[in-house]
């Protein structure tokens, strides 16, 4: 009788009716808006240029600051943005703490001669160079008091063109990559 009781027994059996939906719990705190791994670097001011000769005689004076998240995959995908402060400029020719992206076209007179002071940036992975040039080959000592930044944008993510900041727009650009200015 025993071993008719525990052979006819089983362990499982039908499935039961589903219980009560369980109460939600309380929603989080919004977080903080990221930075969308967007990388960004400190203002920098070169130290010392060195001075090539370009095309046509024209100088081009040089500074290249090591910037290791400039990699390949970036160069291919993504976007480099450099901003410049030329505050070593008169405030009437460029005003102080202005802040635009690179190329920056300065126009001005000195010695009754119009010149045009041009600042690039070029992007290799692992470095930029800041390169400046002037119209009329005159340079006399470039002013320590010129800083630059770049900001990093990774490739991959499509986004519309819509949700994204004027990239020539310093400020919008921190903003929308809730980067310190």
């Amino acid at each position: 009788i025993a071993a008719a009781i525990f052979s006819s027994c089983t362990k499982e059996g039908p499935a039961g009716p589903a219980g009560p939906q369980g109460q939600t719990g309380a929603t989080g705190a919004t977080g903080a808006t990221g930075t969308a791994n967007v990388i960004y670097s400190d203002w920098f001011t070169p130290s010392s240029y060195t001075t090539t000769n370009g095309f046509g005689g024209i100088k081009n004076i040089d500074f290249t600051q090591a910037a290791p998240g400039i990699t390949q995959d970036v160069l291919d995908k993504g976007v480099v943005l450099t901003y410049g402060k030329l505050n070593g400029y008169s405030s009437s020719i460029w005003p102080a703490n202005q802040v635009a992206k690179l190329p920056i076209i300065v126009n001005y007179i000195s010695g009754g001669v119009t010149q045009t002071d041009t600042w690039s940036a070029f992007e290799t992975a692992g470095s930029l160079r800041i390169n400046f040039v002037n119209n009329t080959n005159l340079y006399g000592s470039i002013s320590n008091s010129h800083s630059f930044r770049y900001v990093i944008i990774p490739g991959g993510n499509a986004a519309s063109r819509t949700a994204n900041p004027d990239l020539n727009d310093y400020n919008a650009v921190c903003e929308f990559y809730n980067i310190p200015k």
